[in-house]
């Protein structure tokens, strides 16, 4: 196989949803084509340089996309999905891999499916979504229109054209309409995808308000009465959409999947750890645990004003204070720390000789906005919140007060951080449990530390930041838990390697100095379901964890000066 000078991004680490760049978005798709087929096709750039042309309206033909939720970032989202779908196709039917153009005509039917939104140029009358009902049509014509002046063949582009057909909501799509089995499977992989990358979608409540925007102007334009006279559900609120969004994925959504094969699966053996990062996003996302309201990480600040020991006011110059230190600090060339006994340099620090950074706890005592027992009450809340603790049984707050005096002997020895990831995952009656850590740059979600089961696959292991249930809870900084019942009887078809079935998964953030850095993760408790108690463990453990996490970071830092 050739290989490219500069590789592509990492087909499995996906941008963070809030700002990804469709460009990283086709790098990964480029990532995908060239492991699978040698190279990125010439066609397939030119694909996407069109295609990102044609919703930025440079086209002459159409304007620009006004549409909230059918955008680009959605079309390459679905584009995503399949060749992601596709990659665990090839590697577990090896025998009957994808050939090249039929995975390039799926990714152009992924890319095409939702044109139809576009208005005409000059169109002035509303963002497209006028067009909800009728859209399919009108992406089969535009993708015919814009194929043969590309000299695509007819037959690829009757082939595209019907798996854009396959994408309509308001039928059932006919599947007899596909030559062979190759092209079938690809139809089947960009229909689920369309349907997986809606549901997955890690800022789906907000997308939905888009998606709810395009439906309202699409009633004005088709009036309700005459759509409720064709069968088509009209929704009278949002709120009514939000709540019966379960609903729909297990009376609609899923029934389509499973018409569809169950492709969405093949993303377990693409991701190659035995987890559909894409179901569990879905499931949190539909979880109605996940939208109450329980007691969440506070920072130091909002804890203090909300228990009423500092005014508002205050607290805002306090954090200007902090701010400003911060930027003189790294204006300050770093002086080298001098090789000292373990006493002298205890007593530099008791007597504030060493140079750090201001906490905002310091700055509001130097304020007199605080005292210190106030303070201390505020970081004590902050650690161990009395919503939290007031539950715990004796073996419960022995097993925590343990794990805290084994966490004061990290140092430089990683051994000890997994002894505490074994302690809490037995304390939680779980059969395993991981230290995730995000890396930014790279968009995941890393397996640093593991404790049971497959160890050594799965310690290193990166996922997608925007999916999975440790995704969503490192996105939203919220505990979280889901279970194979979370929407009704749907049952998570997935499992880890070696054939264990994911039964159920809690996590919850871990921050430092307000900075989520990454996720806590146990798996499969061994009696029942996670519940809000175990939660509550959790959190009070996560808690431990980061603050042990920050010395550990602290004595890097004081070895690199």
């Amino acid at each position: 196989m050739s290989k490219n000078k500069q590789q592509p991004l990492p087909a499995n680490l996906p941008p963070e949803q809030s700002d990804s760049s469709p460009q990283t978005m086709i790098e990964q798709i480029y990532s995908i084509c060239q492991t699978e087929y040698g190279r990125v096709d010439p066609k397939l750039k030119q694909l996407f340089t069109d295609v990102t042309a044609l919703y930025a309206g440079e086209w002459p033909q159409f304007e620009a996309c006004q549409v909230g939720y059918h955008n680009l970032l959605h079309c390459l989202e679905v584009a995503l999905a399949t060749a992601r779908m596709t990659g665990g196709w090839n590697k577990a039917n090896s025998d009957r891999a994808i050939a090249r153009p039929i995975f390039l005509a799926g990714i152009a039917a992924s890319l095409l499916h939702d044109s139809g939104y576009l208005k005409d140029k000059n169109d002035r009358q509303g963002k497209g979504g006028k067009y909800t009902f009728s859209h399919v049509g009108r992406s089969r014509d535009l993708a015919c229109n814009y194929l043969s002046r590309k000299k695509w063949s007819k037959k690829d582009i009757t082939f595209i054209c019907r798996m854009i057909g396959a994408t309509e909501f308001g039928e059932q799509p006919d599947m007899t309409v596909f030559e062979n089995d190759e092209h079938l499977v690809m139809a089947q992989m960009v229909a689920s995808a369309d349907l997986i990358a809606q549901m997955a979608d890690i800022n789906y409540i907000r997308r939905l308000h888009d998606l709810h925007d395009e439906f309202l102007e699409a009633y004005d334009a088709e009036d309700r009465k005459n759509l409720r006279k064709r069968a088509v559900h009209v929704y009278d609120s949002f709120q009514e959409m939000l709540n019966t969004t379960p609903e729909f994925y297990e009376n609609f959504i899923l029934p389509r999947l499973k018409l569809f094969k169950r492709m969405d699966n093949y993303l377990v053996s693409f991701f190659a750890d035995g987890r559909n990062p894409y179901f569990e996003s879905i499931t949190a996302n539909l979880s109605g645990q996940l939208l109450s309201k329980r007691v969440q990480w506070q920072m130091l600040g909002d804890i203090l004003q909300g228990l009423g020991l500092v005014d508002p006011d205050v607290l805002n110059e306090a954090l200007t204070r902090q701010q400003q230190g911060k930027a003189a600090q790294s204006s300050d060339t770093q002086q080298s720390i001098e090789q000292q006994d373990i006493g002298a340099q205890l007593l530099d620090w008791l007597q504030l000789r060493c140079t750090g950074q201001a906490r905002l706890g310091d700055i509001l005592m130097e304020m007199n906005a605080v005292d210190p027992r106030a303070l201390r009450t505020g970081l004590i809340s902050q650690l161990l919140p009395q919503q939290l603790t007031k539950e715990l049984t004796y073996d419960e707050l022995l097993a925590l007060l343990q794990i805290s005096l084994l966490a004061q002997n990290l140092y430089d020895d990683p051994w000890v951080f997994a002894q505490i990831i074994e302690m809490a995952v037995k304390l939680l009656g779980s059969e395993s449990g991981s230290l995730m850590l995000a890396h930014r740059r790279k968009n995941e979600l890393v397996t640093a530390i593991h404790f049971g089961t497959h160890k050594e696959q799965l310690e290193g292991r990166s996922i997608p930041i925007d999916k999975g249930l440790s995704g969503w809870v490192y996105r939203h900084a919220r505990a979280a838990f889901v279970t194979k019942s979370a929407i009704g009887d749907v049952a998570w078809e997935n499992s880890f390697p070696g054939g264990e079935e994911i039964h159920n998964v809690l996590a919850v953030p871990l921050h430092i100095n307000g900075e989520i850095i990454g996720v806590a993760e146990v798996i499969n408790k061994q009696h029942g379901n996670f519940n809000d108690h175990d939660v509550d463990i959790l959190t009070l453990l996560a808690n431990v964890m980061t603050y042990s996490l920050s010395l550990v970071k602290k004595l890097q830092l004081n070895k690199k000066s």
